[in-house]
């Protein structure tokens, strides 16, 4: 019996991070967008006990995906396939939404609860440096969600529709990937963070629009410092050629309204990739 699941990519606009001794209730606020490119899993189960990974074909240990796996369904032994449509380390949510992809794909055939894979994911993602918040957006239904309260999807953390569609999104991937754990692991860093992001969330709910959006992502990125140089400079190319552009968090990535052939064009070296936004469940089917 095999299973097969397709998580939404996730770009995180902004992102305001809450940190307790409950992992179910650690993860941030903020709001991004979900896309129609992300994560596909195919899993099936072992007549032994081994848990092997694959990514885009080649055996990976996937600590993230791993640990999910061993903490939900301990001694089972599973084959797990993952294909990921955007680069890795780049700002969009791949451990989260490769994990919860194979997550969601063990559940249904162990005949697990759907929570359980939620659990399991979150948890890891939050302890383990992979991200702090992706899966409650992933697994919502709107296209660009508000993450209100923090915590693990149908448990603790809620989200609401903030309205907004783009329809269309370009991302621009440099190629020196951000580490996202070096970043949620500066403690000073963070606190900033803290404070500029509860001000990011406040405009956007001040103008629920992509001017707000944008407005709100630009603010978070330079009062942050989290630009690179590389990403300070494109945004100025984009802007000053009269489209809006933002940084993903977290990566060395930007995401706009301009279309590919124009990205391309500025930034011939850089990965230029179009996406569309994604709205509806995640479901799980049986291959």
């Amino acid at each position: 019996m095999k299973a097969k699941a397709f998580v939404p990519g996730h770009i995180s606009c902004v992102f305001r991070p809450f940190r307790t001794d409950d992992p179910l209730t650690t993860g941030s606020k903020g709001f991004g967008f979900r896309l129609d490119k992300g994560c596909t899993a195919t899993v099936w189960e072992r007549d032994d006990d081994k848990i092997n990974i694959c990514i885009n074909g080649k055996r990976c240990d996937a600590e993230i995906t791993r640990a999910a796996i061993e903490s939900m369904c301990p001694g089972h032994g599973l084959e797990i396939r993952l294909k990921h449509d955007l680069p890795l380390e780049q700002g969009f949510g791949a451990s989260a939404s490769g994990t919860y992809a194979a997550t969601l794909c063990a559940a249904d055939i162990l005949g697990m609860d759907r929570k359980d894979a939620a659990i399991a994911t979150h948890t890891m993602e939050c302890t383990m440096g992979g991200g702090l918040g992706d899966l409650l957006a992933m697994d919502s239904e709107y296209p660009v969600p508000v993450r209100d309260v923090p915590g693990a999807p149908g448990v603790t953390g809620k989200v609401s529709d903030s309205g907004i569609d783009p329809g269309s999104l370009t991302v621009v991937v440099f190629k020196e990937p951000l580490k996202t754990g070096t970043v949620l692991s500066d403690n000073t860093l963070m606190e900033k963070i803290a404070i500029e992001g509860d001000a990011a969330i406040r405009m956007l709910n001040s103008m629920a629009s992509m001017e707000g959006l944008f407005k709100a992502s630009n603010h978070f990125s330079e009062s942050t410092g989290l630009e690179s140089d590389e990403i300070r400079t494109a945004l100025c190319i984009i802007r000053d050629a009269g489209h809006e552009a933002g940084m993903c968090m977290l990566g060395n990535s930007i995401f706009t309204t301009a279309s590919a052939d124009e990205m391309k064009e500025m930034f011939p070296s850089a990965a230029v990739i179009s996406c569309g936004t994604y709205s509806g469940k995640i479901s799980v089917s049986r291959i």
